[in-house]
C-alpha cells in the first residue's frame, strides 16, 4: 500500500492494544445523471469546426476537439452554453468530439442528443471504493489511534484526512486498476471518505457510550472555527430534544474545498418506511457573497448526496452497465425530499466553495439518523440494499 498520512505510530499503538475496534465501509460505483443529457451541436467546415455545448472546462474542450480532428486550437471556436446541471461530467469532452466527428463524416451541421440510457450507460462514474479501519480508545472512550486503508486515492489529495484530534494517524491505500471509466463527481472523493470517516466517528462515539455531538466536540477543541460550524447545526436542529419512538437525529461534519458543513439529518421508520424529514445545515465559506445563492448549493447537495445515499449504484454485468434510465436508477423526488433549513456563519475567514461541499456529509449524517432510530448501521450504500422502506423501492 502507499502511505498517504503518518502522524505518531498509529500501527505500533494498534498492535499493542487490548481492544482494537475494526469496521469496513463500501460505496458504489455512480453515474451523474444531469436533468439534461448529454448534447452538442457541431459545425465541420474547411476553415474549422464551430461547437455549440455547455462545458465546465471550455478550453480544454477547445483544444480536445482540435486533437480529434487533427486541427489547430485555433480553429475551433467553442460557444459555451448555460449548462442543466454538470456535477463534474461536463468537465470531460466526448459528447462534443463525437459531434465534431460526425459533423466532419456527414459534411453537414450535427445536432447530437444522448438518450438517458446513452447517458446512464456511457458515463464517466464516480469509483466505487472500499474503506477499512481501525482505532484504539483511551480509558476515556477518546480515540488515540486511528487506521485507515482505501482502495485508490484521486482528488483532491486531503479527502481522507479527518478534523478530529487524534494523536496517531495512520492512513494509506492501494491502487486498484480497472478499465470501468470514472470521472469527477459533485466533491469528489469528499463524496466516499465522507461516508466513510463520518460513520466511523459516530460508531466510536458510540463505542465509548458518548452522545455523537459531543463526541464530535471534544475532538475539536484545537479547531474552534469546526466546533463553531458543529455547534450551529446542533444547536439550529434542537440536538438535545428528545424524538418520539423510530424517530432519530444523526450528525456529520465535514470540510471541503475550504469550506465546513455541518448536517443533521432528522429520519422516521415506521412499519419499515423510511422518511427523512429534514436537514440542517450549518455553513461557513468564510462570506458569504450572496447569502440566497450559497443556501440553493447547500440543498442542492444535500439533495445530490441524499439520492446517492438512498438509491445510487451502477452494476456491471458482463462488462455492461445495467441500469438505464430513473426507473433502476432513481433519484429523490419532490414528494420525499425533507425540509432543508441553511444557517451561515460569516467567519470573515479565507473564502470557500459553494458548488460541492454540501454534498459529503449528507450520506453519514442520514445513515447515522438510522442508527440512531433503528439501531441498523449503515455500512455499504446505497440504503436500497436495507429492508427500510421506500428508499428498497
Amino acid at each position: 500500500s502507499e502511505e498517504d498520512l503518518a502522524q505518531g505510530d498509529a500501527r505500533a499503538v494498534i498492535a499493542n492494544a487490548d481492544t482494537v475496534i475494526k469496521r469496513s465501509y463500501r460505496v458504489p460505483w455512480l453515474a451523474h445523471t444531469c436533468m439534461e443529457p448529454m448534447n452538442a451541436l457541431a459545425h465541420f467546415t474547411t476553415a474549422g469546426c464551430e461547437v455549440w455545448t455547455g462545458s465546465q472546462n471550455p478550453l480544454g474542450f477547445k483544444h480536445a476537439i482540435a486533437g480529434a480532428l487533427e486541427l489547430d486550437p485555433e480553429q475551433v471556436t467553442l460557444h459555451q452554453h448555460m449548462m442543466g446541471g454538470g456535477f463534474g461530467r461536463r468537465s470531460r469532452p466526448d459528447t462534443a468530439i463525437q459531434a465534431a466527428r460526425l459533423s466532419r463524416a456527414t459534411g453537414h451541421p450535427v445536432k447530437l442528443i444522448w438518450s438517458r440510457e446513452e447517458d446512464v450507460r456511457h458515463d464517466f462514474y464516480r469509483p466505487a471504493v472500499l474503506s477499512e479501519f481501525s482505532a484504539v480508545l483511551d480509558d476515556n472512550g477518546n480515540p488515540i489511534a486511528w487506521e485507515n486503508q482505501f482502495v485508490d486515492k484521486h482528488e483532491p489529495t486531503e479527502a481522507p484526512h479527518i478534523l478530529y484530534d487524534v494523536p496517531n494517524q495512520y492512513v494509506h491505500y492501494t491502487d486498484s486498476p480497472t478499465h470501468v471509466p470514472f470521472g469527477a463527481w459533485r466533491s469528489v472523493d469528499h463524496s466516499q471518505h465522507g461516508f466513510f470517516t463520518e460513520s466511523f466517528i459516530d460508531e466510536l462515539a458510540y463505542e465509548a457510550s458518548k452522545d455523537p455531538y459531543q463526541y464530535r466536540r471534544d475532538l475539536l477543541a484545537h479547531l474552534p472555527r469546526q466546533r463553531a460550524v458543529l455547534d450551529k447545526a446542533a444547536q439550529a436542529a434542537g440536538w438535545d430534544q428528545p424524538l418520539g419512538k423510530g424517530r432519530g437525529r444523526g450528525i456529520s461534519l465535514q470540510q471541503s474545498f475550504g469550506t465546513i458543513v455541518a448536517e443533521v439529518v432528522e429520519v422516521t421508520v415506521a412499519d419499515g418506511d423510511l422518511s427523512v424529514d429534514r436537514v440542517v445545515v450549518a455553513v461557513d465559506a468564510g462570506f458569504a457573497v450572496s447569502p440566497d445563492g450559497l443556501a440553493a448549493q447547500m440543498e442542492s447537495g444535500v439533495v445530490y448526496g441524499l439520492t446517492a445515499a438512498l438509491y445510487g449504484e451502477i452494476s456491471l454485468e458482463n462488462g455492461a452497465v445495467q441500469q438505464g434510465n430513473f426507473h433502476d436508477y432513481s433519484a429523490l423526488r419532490m414528494d420525499r425530499a425533507p425540509v432543508i433549513e441553511t444557517h451561515i456563519i460569516n467567519s470573515m475567514e479565507h473564502w470557500g466553495g459553494a458548488g460541492e461541499p454540501g454534498t459529503p456529509g449528507s450520506a453519514p449524517a442520514l445513515a447515522n439518523a438510522i442508527y440512531a432510530a433503528t439501531g441498523i448501521r449503515i455500512r455499504e450504500l446505497p440504503i436500497a440494499r436495507y429492508e427500510l422502506g421506500p428508499a428498497s423501492v
